[in-house]
């Protein structure tokens, strides 16, 4: 039986990362920011480094630098909270970051109310 037990963890284990897969995939890029930014403030508040920093990683290498004004301040601010976690200080990143979070959010809510008013649901 317990052959049979670790089978269908296993199993549900890998319907759940193929169904996880499968959103993450299929989001759009702000929701998928937006998921960083959860993963971030996650590993702030677990006063978890490796789990903060690697968010901040992904949200550095996301940077667009064309937009250089913008992306060279939250690249200061990333960088700012990168080195707040490694001297084990998480609640000014856990600010910051739940600040840019709450910033995004509304962007999004702003871009799809524009769509909707523009005919243009996607």
């Amino acid at each position: 039986m317990a052959i049979a037990s670790g089978n269908m963890t296993a199993q549900t284990s890998q319907k759940v990362n193929s169904y996880l897969k499968n959103q993450i995939y299929s989001m759009a890029p702000l929701q998928l920011l937006i998921k960083v930014y959860d993963y971030a403030i996650i590993g702030c508040k677990a006063r978890d480094m490796e789990k903060a920093s690697k968010a901040l990683v992904e949200l550095i290498a996301a940077l667009r630098f064309e937009y250089e004004e913008i992306s060279l301040g939250l690249f200061r601010l990333y960088q700012f909270c990168m080195d707040e976690i490694k001297k084990e200080n998480y609640e000014v990143p856990l600010k910051i970051l739940g600040d840019l979070r709450s910033t995004w959010v509304e962007v999004a809510k702003r871009s799809s109310m524009e769509k909707i008013e523009n005919g243009r649901l996607e």
